[in-house]
């Protein structure tokens, strides 16, 4: 007797161009296929690795535009990393940043931190494919900070393999994959870049936007590189970020995390624009009013700007404001009056699936569900 083997399909080749995929950018900035309909994953699709990787190939090809976007109407170039690849080596394992060719002279800047498995530029494949391609991606908020007179930095935590000869997000199949120096996890991308960069700019006046695991990443550099940035930090707002202050336990710090930070998060509709100061987050807490995946980058950015407006022309030396008694600003969200939230929220993506949503989120599992943040919970609960 013989056993039929299955064999397993291999996976699927799509092609790297909007065109080759057969999709547009029509005027309103949405993803067309070529019939004129909008973008749709299909949850009842029997194929959804085809989906999965359907997805994946035409966020990667939307990336390809925007940036070519940000380069010519933004003055932003790409950055080798590590920093030691020299322009005519092609074979090192390496991967880019992006910059504006004014963040090492420009007397404030900006620098943009992603989620996990997020490419280069883009905040939220989900976002990117399913509404604007401009909020989506970084291009809204690069635009209106080059209007604004800030300088650019968008890092890229998240490509730590080196797979035919460019960087990747995704776990290789392949063996002996080679691993980037200094990419071998967000964290230490973050580490590496902002040490090296930091101590080269001019500008004292430093702001950061961070994404889910980009908080954590993030502050997990800040408390590691204490001393250079305490007296140059001017602002940091941390969308639906996964941190917890728990592991960085010196005061100095704390308060200094305390009164620089602001979180932007998701709630209930009736409760947007509360604040709340959360224990776990260290930080006073914006309320956005939206329940749905990655809409917090929406509704918040305004507000982060707002707060960032306020913070433009301050003096950013610890010593001279860790002591005052800052007077109410609604436009910043440090200076608010609060309640204090005393017990860890369990703020895991769950609590904020409606149940028309609740089948997405299994389906985009890969994409959306940010292990990272579980297990700072589960830790946290423990």
């Amino acid at each position: 007797m013989y056993r039929h083997r299955v064999k397993k399909a291999p996976s699927p080749v799509f092609g790297d161009t909007l065109e080759t995929l057969q999709y547009t950018i029509n005027e309103q900035r949405l993803l067309n296929d070529a019939d004129g309909n909008p973008y749709v994953f299909n949850l009842k699709a029997k194929n959804r690795a085809y989906q999965e990787a359907h997805g994946r190939a035409l966020s990667d090809a939307v990336m390809k535009v925007i940036i070519k976007q940000m380069e010519k109407e933004c003055d932003i170039v790409r950055q080798t990393v590590p920093f030691w690849i020299k322009d005519d080596d092609t074979t090192s394992p390496q991967a880019n940043l992006l910059m504006s060719t004014d963040f090492k002279t420009a007397e404030r800047v900006l620098v943009l931190i992603p989620n996990t498995m997020e490419i280069l530029g883009s905040w939220s494949r989900r976002l990117l494919c399913n509404q604007s391609v401009d909020v989506g991606s970084m291009l809204s908020v690069v635009k209106q900070a080059r209007a604004e007179g800030y300088g650019i930095l968008i890092l890229n935590p998240n490509a730590h393999w080196f797979v035919d000869g460019r960087a990747s997000v995704d776990i290789p199949t392949k063996v002996d994959v080679p691993m980037i120096p200094k990419l071998n996890s967000p964290e230490e991308h973050v580490d590496y870049v902002l040490s090296t960069l930091v101590p080269e700019i001019a500008s004292k006046k430093i702001f950061f936007i961070a994404h889910k695991y980009g908080a954590h990443a993030l502050l997990h550099t800040l408390y590691k590189q204490f001393d250079m940035f305490k007296n140059r930090v001017a602002g940091i707002a941390l969308i639906e970020g996964v941190h917890s202050i728990d592991s960085y336990s010196d005061n100095s710090f704390q308060k200094w995390w305390s009164l620089n930070a602001a979180a932007y998060i998701q709630s209930e509709e009736e409760e947007k624009g509360q604040v709340e100061f959360r224990v776990h987050t260290g930080c006073n807490c914006f309320k956005t009013g939206t329940q749905q995946f990655d809409f917090a980058i929406i509704d918040g950015m305004p507000h982060i700007f707002e707060f960032f407006a306020v913070r433009r022309d301050r003096d950013n030396t610890f010593s001279t404001y860790k002591d005052l008694m800052l007077p109410r600003d609604d436009r910043d969200p440090t200076t608010a009056v609060i309640t204090i939230q005393d017990e860890l929220v369990d703020d895991s993506y769950a609590s904020y699936v409606d149940p028309e949503e609740e089948e997405a989120a299994d389906d985009e599992d890969v994409e959306e569900l940010d292990m990272g943040r579980l297990k700072i919970i589960d830790e946290a609960k423990a």
